[in-house]
């Protein structure tokens, strides 16, 4: 099970991404990607992102069943914050 998680964003793409990139080596996670799109993985989840305008579109493709989403979620909007 997928799940989307919409941002709106108020800074450029480009310094969100280098934020996120540092926190997810920070915690021992993958991280590859852009200013447009990219991928993270690692402590059993995965997902990509995918900037759409002033709009950041995460979406969570594999995380661990005890894990609750919105424990996912807090954690995944605290790496582009």
């Amino acid at each position: 099970m997928s799940k989307v998680i919409e941002i709106k964003i108020g800074s450029e793409p480009r310094s969100l991404v280098a934020k996120a990139e540092k926190a997810a080596r920070e915690k021992g996670m993958e991280f590859s990607g852009d200013e447009t799109s990219g991928r993270f993985s690692g402590n059993g989840v995965d997902g990509i992102y995918e900037f759409r305008g002033d709009v950041l579109a995460i979406t969570i493709t594999k995380k661990p069943f005890v894990l609750p989403w919105a424990v996912i979620e807090a954690s995944v909007k605290s790496f582009f914050a």
